[in-house]
């Protein structure tokens, strides 16, 4: 998957300032309490995306992508939320072409995001 802004230059894989962002406007409480709820339903996203495309469910596989692509996008996981974007895009196209590769991905992704905002969480930072 392409990860690169209209200009060619890579685009970061997270941005801090959301999750400044959300502190500022619920409190660190809120904010870890957002990221434990993301590092539960992440996974059971990926899940459903990884199901629906097995099974040839394209509306399914575009509703797992959007609902992930939502809540990455909100905590500052943005490479996540591009391929999530990218998979609902391809998927509204009625076509699951490259998803299952694109799940394994979000897999990986997920563990870096996962390791990023549990660190966040974990300094206070959330």
């Amino acid at each position: 998957m392409e990860l690169s802004s209209p200009g060619g230059t890579e685009l970061p894989a997270t941005d801090a300032t959301a999750l400044d962002r959300l502190r500022r406007f619920g409190g660190p409480k809120l904010l870890g309490e957002m990221i434990t709820l993301f590092l539960v339903a992440a996974p059971e996203r990926i899940a459903v995306a990884r199901t629906a495309v097995a099974g040839g469910d394209v509306e399914g596989a575009e509703r797992a992508l959007h609902s992930l692509k939502s809540s990455a996008a909100q905590l500052g996981a943005m490479r996540m939320q591009r391929l999530s974007e990218q998979g609902e895009q391809r998927a509204r196209t009625g076509t699951l072409e490259g998803l299952a590769q694109l799940t394994q991905e979000l897999d990986d992704e997920f563990a870096r995001v996962s390791e990023w905002l549990t660190h966040a969480r974990n300094e206070g930072v959330a």
